[in-house]
């Protein structure tokens, strides 16, 4: 999963593509669409971005 934050990190336009799919969605669909035990600590990493911007 820290990989997936580092990919994400490393990529603007993939961050922004992700964040937008949660305003969109909602962090109980990504939850979902995930469906991994660590989902939780990438979705804390996510919302931290979102609140830095």
């Amino acid at each position: 999963m820290a990989k997936a934050v580092d990919e994400i990190e490393s990529n603007p336009t993939l961050k922004a593509r992700v964040i937008g799919a949660l305003k969109a969605g909602g962090t109980e669909a990504f939850k979902e669409l995930i469906d991994h035990p660590l989902v939780n600590i990438l979705l804390a990493s996510i919302e931290g971005w979102q609140e830095a911007e």
